[in-house]
């Protein structure tokens, strides 16, 4: 407990410390007012990661940053004896300095807290979830799903109080789910990794999402599940999967909700079309509570085996525009989709330029700024493995902007470390926009650590020519 209170102190005093302007793509670009901190100080820890980012909708200068701590060392890298705790990074002037404190659950049977989310309601409560776990899936026997749960708390004074726990989707509750003859038993036995928070501003629903995590190369199939509430967490609805047995999941997916309308992407085994070959990008939407429409977007050879692919986001100015993303090997920046139909049809967005050394792209995050301007973020690969951290914007999402680079410096993940599935898969990106500025967090290792890194770029840079 002691470390743990120290480790909290430095956070604190790490996250007000001193403002470093970053270099943007374009050369001369140091306006670009990029803040690039440490949220997590602890040198004997490789795995800050998992981060999610929000800004309160009626205060852009709330800016709320969410993250994983997982201890761990070269030989430990199975899972056995990992402390995972999360915290929240909590900004008041619009990320120049955060404020950051470990999130206490009182559930001594899921001790383990994994991949957390957070989200602004539309009254300005603090909203966080997470993955609560009594061990990791590699370390519990085969046929013994280790217990966990998808819980949520809410803070209505910036985290000095907390409300009391809630957890929608927990192991033991077979009889809660909606009947879906699509989803193995076993994946109802531990949806809890992978959480996901979101909050339609629109009429105040609150979605929370959980998953059964397969390995991406094994036989059996990822699933995510999602619940949701329209009286603030007091009561939940049937808990429902994304795929069914003509849309059935591969992998794991994303979801975003607006207008009163859920919408979520994943990979699909197959799709009821003929003359398609999955892996298939698959997405569905409907009203909060009602039934699902699902749409194919395309086939792909190809898949990011992180969580939460593809990313997708929701126009939140326009009704049934959505976007999402997804990376080919020979891309430097990924390809963006967007519909304005609900997934019926979709566009392909120009693809940001981005600087010729570039030879892949990576971890892919979308937002939509207030105004409808589409954001993009990924990690952009070197030839030697090195990558660094690329953000652009489209105006009304129709075509990108020049990319700026948002890291100041390059990252390699050590060799030792990348065979971790945590590093290959946990280390993602995410962004969200403002009206005026750009903010974004993801797993920095330019130190030889896995440190969670953020920062922001103004939006009317992005827009500009460079």
């Amino acid at each position: 407990m002691k470390r743990q209170m120290a480790l909290a102190i430095a956070m604190t005093t790490a996250l007000t410390g001193a403002v470093h302007a970053g270099t943007a793509w374009s050369a001369g670009a140091a306006g670009a007012n990029v803040i690039n901190r440490r949220l997590s100080p602890d040198e004997l820890t490789h795995a800050a990661s998992v981060p999610a980012i929000t800004v309160d909708p009626r205060d852009p200068d709330r800016v709320a940053v969410i993250w994983r701590n997982l201890s761990t060392n070269v030989a430990a890298t199975s899972g056995e004896g990992r402390e995972m705790r999360c915290y929240v990074s909590l900004s008041t002037d619009g990320g120049v300095r955060f404020s950051s404190q470990p999130l206490e659950w009182g559930t001594p049977d899921t001790p383990k807290c994994n991949a957390p989310d957070v989200d602004f309601d539309r009254d300005g409560k603090l909203l966080v979830a997470a993955t609560l776990a009594g061990e990791l899936p590699q370390n519990a026997p085969k046929d013994t799903p280790p217990p966990g749960r998808v819980a949520m708390r809410a803070s209505a004074d910036g985290g000095a109080s907390w409300s009391p726990l809630v957890a929608p989707i927990a192991t033991g509750m077979l009889d809660k789910f909606a009947p879906n003859p699509a989803v193995p038993e076993v994946a109802k036995k531990t949806p809890w990794d992978g959480a996901r928070l979101y909050v339609d501003k629109a009429d105040g629903t609150i979605i929370l999402s959980g998953g059964y995590p397969a390995p991406p190369e094994g036989a059996a199939h990822s699933q995510r599940f999602y619940v949701t509430s329209k009286d603030g967490g007091v009561s939940w609805a049937p808990i429902q999967a994304f795929g069914d047995l003509q849309w059935p999941q591969r992998w794991d997916g994303h979801i975003a909700a607006a207008h009163g309308r859920i919408a979520f992407a994943y990979m699909a085994d197959h799709v009821p079309l003929t003359g398609v070959e999955c892996l298939c990008v698959v997405f569905a939407s409907g009203p909060h509570g009602g039934q699902v429409v699902h749409h194919f977007v395309a086939a792909s050879k190809e898949m990011d085996t992180l969580v939460h692919y593809p990313p997708i986001a929701a126009d939140e100015r326009r009704e049934n525009v959505y976007a999402l993303a997804m990376i080919r090997k020979d891309r430097p920046s990924p390809d963006v989709m967007v519909t304005g139909d609900s997934g019926m049809t979709w566009q392909t967005v120009s693809a940001a330029t981005v600087d010729g050394a570039v030879v892949r792209a990576s971890r892919p995050a979308l937002s939509y700024a207030p105004d409808g301007t589409l954001v993009l973020m990924w990690r952009g690969y070197y030839q030697d493995g090195a990558y660094d951290v690329f953000v652009a914007a489209a105006p009304d999402g129709k075509a990108f902007r020049p990319a700026v680079r948002l890291s100041t410096a390059r990252s390699i993940v050590p060799t030792a470390f990348a065979k971790d599935y945590a590093a290959r898969g946990d280390f993602i990106n995410v962004v969200a926009a403002s009206a005026d500025y750009v903010h974004a967090a993801w797993t920095d290792w330019r130190t030889g650590m896995g440190q969670v890194v953020y920062g922001r770029v103004p939006l009317a840079f992005l827009l500009d020519s460079h």
